[in-house]
């Protein structure tokens, strides 16, 4: 039986602006359920529009990261 080493995995930490992306993605997303809440209370034809734009922060909080992610990795 061969004797297979697994290689040494280095330590990965958050930088400064990866805590700051994870932050504003955190409250933009907070801000979506929000939103989402607020279209019951909204007044008279504007739910639609509170509604949908809850989706779209809550949408783009998850594309926030990933969009960062990808920029930072293709400056590699």
């Amino acid at each position: 039986m061969s004797d297979i080493a697994a290689p040494k995995r280095t330590r990965n930490s958050a930088s400064f602006a990866d805590v700051i992306v994870f932050v504003f993605a955190f409250a933009l997303f907070v801000f979506g359920l929000y939103l989402f809440g607020a279209s019951f209370s909204s007044p008279e034809g504007t739910e639609f529009w509170v509604f949908w734009g809850g989706l779209l922060a809550s949408c783009f909080a998850f594309l926030v990261p990933i969009l960062y992610r990808w920029a930072r990795d293709s400056r590699r």
